[in-house]
C-alpha cells in the first residue's frame, strides 16, 4: 500500500494525481484501472451527498476490469 497523504495546501485534482502516481509504484495495474475509472469514482460523492447509482457503477466498472486482468493473466499463463 502507498503512504499518501493529501497535502492540505494542494488543490484536490493535484493531489489525486499525486495519489495516481503513488499507486502507480506500488500496483501498476491498479493504477490503470483507477485512473481509468476516475470520473466514475468522483460522481460517486457529489455536493458531499452520496449517489448510491454512480457507487454502483464504479463498483462495476472496477470488478469488470479486475475480471479483465484475471482473465488476461489467466490466457497469458496458458500459453
Amino acid at each position: 500500500m502507498t503512504d499518501f497523504t493529501f497535502d492540505g495546501s494542494k488543490r484536490f485534482p493535484e493531489n489525486c494525481s499525486e495519489f495516481l502516481e503513488s499507486v502507480k509504484d506500488s500496483d501498476p495495474e491498479m493504477a490503470e484501472i483507477l485512473k481509468a475509472n476516475w470520473e466514475k469514482l468522483l460522481a460517486v460523492v457529489h455536493d458531499g451527498e452520496r449517489d448510491t447509482k454512480a457507487r454502483t457503477s464504479f463498483n462495476e466498472a472496477i470488478a469488470a476490469a479486475l475480471d479483465e486482468l484475471l482473465t488476461q493473466d489467466t490466457e497469458e499463463e496458458g500459453k
